[in-house]
């Protein structure tokens, strides 16, 4: 383990610069697409090299906006050759044709279609299937492979009603896309269907239903939110797996490290000070003193879509939507990786994990 932790997937926000201004995100920490920003993007792929993730997210802001995006690809493949999957916004993914060589999944936000998207999103979401259909049959012979496309819808009381249509229209462009859906965060926002969690659950597994038999290649990992009786102090095993890098480089985790989550903050004193944020703060030195004792701590106080489909597979529960994203590691795990896991899990979350079982759910995902 590096820094107390696998480093199995890095997630790197390439760029804080968008073209779009979404709902969710934070505009306090999103710039405008014409914003000047000077990075050595080429010594940033370096620095996460060293820790040699078996798979790369790259996130944004808006990754399209990178310039030199393929070559920055193009030079992780030849020095460790991660699973590469890209998040894109959905407002030009033929600009990224040039980079397709070195993307292994394009997952593109969706949040509906026409108006739906474009309440959310600003862009209307029959135009961005359009042009994910024009992807993939508008094609000339000498053009690069097609990366597995995946479609990434976040669910609210804004759309859910609409979304076994939306299925439908997915299957009409290609059955092959996917389509994932993911619970909006905060869970107790208003937009939240889950803000009563049994019935909202329900409800949404009954829409569900009417999707999966509209578009069969339609998972969810709302279950991986449900394992939890309590949002506000969750137990997230998969923080001792994944690493996140900021645009410039800066390495940090996500709640295994209190010197790397010091160290990517803006203004520490001010977030300690915000709603939770003592909470939040006091929960982070504990864990750093127990890590410094040898101790494991899962705790958490934050609810998040990131890779909680591993906590699952630890506790033996395969739900639909692992396979999807096991396919990142596949032939990347050798030997020694299983041996590690094996150990950890067992010590630390559950002795009666089968690795035999997880090795074989990621070598036929």
């Amino acid at each position: 383990m590096t820094h107390n932790n696998f480093c199995w997937i890095a997630t790197w926000k390439i760029t804080d610069r968008c073209n779009l201004s979404c709902t969710y995100c934070d505009p306090s920490i999103m710039k405008r697409a014409s914003a000047p920003e000077v990075i050595d993007r080429f010594e940033v792929v370096n620095r996460i090299g060293a820790y040699r993730p078996h798979v790369l997210n790259i996130s944004g802001g808006e990754p399209m906006l990178v310039g030199e995006l393929p070559e920055l690809l193009s030079a992780a493949k030849k020095s460790w050759d991660p699973f590469i999957r890209v998040v894109h916004n959905g407002t030009a993914p033929g600009k990224l044709e040039s980079a397709f060589p070195y993307i292994d999944r394009l997952v593109i936000s969706i949040d509906g279609p026409g108006e739906i998207n474009m309440a959310t999103r600003g862009l209307g979401g029959d135009a961005v299937l359009e042009k994910i259909a024009k992807l993939i049959d508008v094609r000339p012979a000498d053009s690069p492979p097609l990366p597995e496309i995946t479609v990434n819808t976040v669910v609210t009381e804004n759309n859910i009603d609409t979304l076994p249509g939306f299925a439908a229209r997915i299957a009409t462009v290609s059955p092959s896309v996917n389509l994932a859906l993911l619970p909006v965060m905060p869970v107790e926002c208003e937009l939240s269907i889950l803000r009563d969690r049994e019935k909202g659950y329900r409800r949404f597994l009954d829409i569900y239903a009417e999707m999966k038999a509209a578009h069969p290649p339609t998972v969810h990992n709302f279950d991986c939110l449900m394992r939890h009786d309590d949002l506000r102090r969750i137990q997230c095993y998969n923080q001792y797996f994944t690493i996140r890098f900021s645009p410039r480089g800066d390495f940090f985790t996500c709640g295994a490290n209190l010197g790397s989550q010091l160290r990517r903050s803006d203004n520490v004193i001010a977030k300690v000070f915000k709603k939770g944020g003592i909470r939040k703060a006091f929960t982070m030195i504990m864990k750093a003193a127990k890590g410094k004792m040898g101790k494991v701590d899962f705790t958490c106080r934050n609810i998040c879509n990131c890779e909680n489909w591993l906590d699952m597979l630890f506790w033996g529960m395969n739900t639909g939507y692992a396979p999807a994203t096991l396919r990142g590691l596949r032939g990347r795990l050798d030997g020694t990786d299983y041996q590690n896991l094996d150990k950890f899990v067992k010590t630390n979350i559950n002795p009666n994990f089968n690795i035999s079982w997880f090795k074989e759910l990621i070598e036929t995902s």
